[in-house]
């Protein structure tokens, strides 16, 4: 009876108890299964963590490579670094870079790791369909071996012959072809998709730039000779400054620089007016006076008239002992070259009146001047020798403006001037017909004028 209470309990145990030893039997073949599992998965690990480290050094590589060919300036360089970046990271060797002669005739080795190459040194290759490279470089395509036979043109041509092709592709930037590299062997069987993709977009990077490096190389170039024209401008500005600074106004010497093409340091035939100044009886007033009054005085005079002339923009040719000679229209032409000189030549007279009043209360012996004046033809430029050169005026209109300044003395005229000058300024002019001239070589006298008064307010250029 008690065995048959307690049956149901040890079948219940004894049940238990083989379910117990089942699960303990799944659990130790799952966590061997789990054990296992997990030995997997740290190799597995493991080796992707070796392959993603070389990975990301060869990316690291590439990166740095591109980030070099992008920014060099230079084609030796650029070709250099694509290619060694192709010969480390494509399953390329015996690569070559040929360049493209200036007449597009023919391809030269520039860079090549191919020591065959290097040892014949320096090879042509005609850019026409008489070679695969020739082709190539004639319609700007790539080639490869393998594909060759698609093409009934070149099918026929030597794959080793002028050298050895696997892989050809030109370097393009829109139509423009910089050169052609050349892959001679391929070290794996079946070049991968993504290493002909990764190689095109190289050979678009090297193309690219090329024409970026030529493009800066064109600015540099650009720059070095808008600097060589900039420093002989300068030194134009200069060599203006020094001829013109010392004998005529700011203004003029400005206007020759902004419009130096007007400039002909060379003798050139020029509408001028000229003008001569002298003192009368200056050998008499120097034997009368000591040297040092005599230097002071004529000093003093010489400032005063110089400026006047520069005043009224005209250039200060010359000072011959105490006579100044001084004209307008050149080195800068200019229009009203009559106007601005009689201008200068009535306030030169009205200036010695002002120096005369300081002479009597400082003690000095005053003196007088002449002004004579005529306009004309003239020859202009630099006159004299190896030894010196003077900008100065010549010709028979400057002699007739000499002659009118000694009549001064005859006709007793602080200034005169000739009938060539007065029909150009008359119209701001008080002036007195007193004589006539003969000139040697016209038939009619010269008319002279004597001035009397001229409108000294500023002119319109």
């Amino acid at each position: 009876m008690q065995i048959l209470l307690f049956t149901p309990l040890l079948l219940r145990y004894l049940l238990y108890a083989l379910e117990a030893k089942d699960r303990q039997k799944k659990s130790q073949k799952e966590e061997k299964i789990i054990e296992r599992s997990g030995d997997e998965i740290v190799r597995k690990s493991r080796h992707l963590s070796e392959a993603g480290l070389r990975t990301k050094s060869r990316v690291s590589s590439i990166f740095l490579h591109l980030k070099e060919l992008a920014s060099s300036r230079k084609e030796e360089e650029l070709i250099h670094l694509f290619v060694d970046l192709i010969s480390k990271h494509l399953p390329f060797q015996r690569i070559t870079y040929f360049s493209v002669d200036p007449d597009e005739a023919f391809l030269m080795v520039k860079e090549t790791t191919d020591l065959v190459l290097s040892r014949e040194g320096s090879i042509q290759i005609p850019i026409d369909e008489t070679s695969l490279l020739g082709y190539a470089g004639l319609n700007k395509v790539g080639l490869e071996k393998g594909t060759l036979k698609q093409n009934l043109k070149i099918a026929h041509l030597d794959t080793q012959n002028p050298v050895s092709m696997e892989i050809c592709t030109p370097i393009l930037y829109d139509d423009e072809i910089f050169g052609i590299i050349n892959v001679g062997e391929v070290i794996e069987e079946g070049l991968k998709q993504e290493d002909r993709q990764f190689f095109s977009a190289l050979c678009t990077l090297l193309g690219l730039s090329l024409k970026s490096a030529r493009s800066f190389g064109q600015i540099e170039e650009d720059l070095i000779e808008s600097q060589r024209k900039v420093e002989e401008k300068e030194a134009l500005n200069e060599r203006i400054r020094g001829i013109f600074g010392k004998f005529t106004s700011p203004n003029v010497v400005n206007a020759l620089i902004e419009n130096r093409k007007e400039i002909a340091l060379g003798g050139q035939t020029r509408d001028i007016t000229l003008l001569f100044a002298d003192i009368r009886n200056f050998t008499s007033y120097c034997e009368k006076h000591i040297p040092e009054q005599v230097v002071k005085t004529l000093n003093d005079y010489l400032t005063r008239m110089s400026q006047v002339i520069i005043k009224y923009d005209g250039t200060l040719d010359k000072y011959i002992g105490d006579e100044i000679m001084a004209f307008w229209g050149a080195p800068l032409e200019q229009a009203i070259h009559a106007k601005l000189a009689v201008q200068a030549g009535y306030e030169m007279v009205l200036e010695l009146k002002k120096l005369l009043l300081q002479w009597e209360k400082d003690g000095t012996a005053p003196f007088t001047i002449g002004v004579g004046m005529n306009s004309g033809k003239m020859i202009v430029g630099n006159v004299g020798s190896s030894i010196r050169m003077d900008y100065t005026v010549i010709g028979d209109s400057v002699n007739l403006a000499a002659r009118v300044e000694r009549l001064t003395r005859k006709f007793r005229s602080d200034f005169l001037i000739t009938e060539y000058t007065y029909q150009q300024v008359k119209d701001i002019v008080k002036a007195r017909k007193i004589g006539a001239l003969q000139v040697v070589g016209k038939e009619a006298p010269v008319i002279i004028y004597s001035v009397e008064w001229v409108d000294l307010k500023p002119l319109v250029q």
